[in-house]
């Protein structure tokens, strides 16, 4: 097994509440093989060489119990090289990212505008498309555009790894 997420593509995985990781990327079956049907921690636990990690039996439940405003993002060091692990509790799941630490800014086409951050905002309060383009007041047409054109941007296909991405990349606190 590789034990260095790239910068490009974050290793995803997601975890239903009893911890059961129910989706990985490509990236995630690189970095920690196979672990679709097993626990996240033990998975996660598996780095060999990963220093600080937050992971525990029980931890999926715990974010999911705190809700939203109860993310966790941990940076930590695997055979001395800084990354950066986020798990958004998201419905009734919780998407973990985790991606080397270069510490750069994001490439241009990578920037979101104004809009674009208040849209995101919004998800990952966990505002549903019409309650969030109601509080801005924009048709959900555009804001389905604003999220179409932020996934584009940082290569991802769902909104729950969006909202994952933002919290990495520093665009959500």
């Amino acid at each position: 097994m590789e034990h260095s997420a790239t910068a490009e593509t974050p290793a995803v995985v997601v975890a239903q509440r009893d911890g059961t990781v129910v989706v990985q990327n490509d990236s995630a079956r690189r970095l920690l093989g196979a672990v679709t049907g097993r626990s996240c921690w033990d998975a996660m636990g598996e780095l060999k060489c990963a220093e600080e990690l937050p992971c525990a039996q029980g931890c999926v439940r715990e974010l999911l119990e705190d809700g939203m405003e109860r993310s966790r993002h941990t940076r930590f060091q695997i055979t001395g090289q800084r990354h950066h692990l986020t798990c958004v509790p998201v419905d009734d799941v919780v998407v973990c990212t985790l991606s080397h630490a270069t510490g750069q800014r994001p490439e241009k086409f990578e920037e979101l505008t104004a809009r674009e951050r208040e849209v995101l905002e919004l998800l990952a309060e966990g505002e549903t498309t019409s309650s969030a383009a109601q509080q801005l007041g924009i048709r959900e047409s555009t804001l389905r555009t604003h999220v179409e054109k932020m996934r584009f941007k940082f290569g991802v296909n769902t909104r729950a790894a969006l909202v994952a991405l933002g919290f990495q990349r520093g665009f959500l606190s």
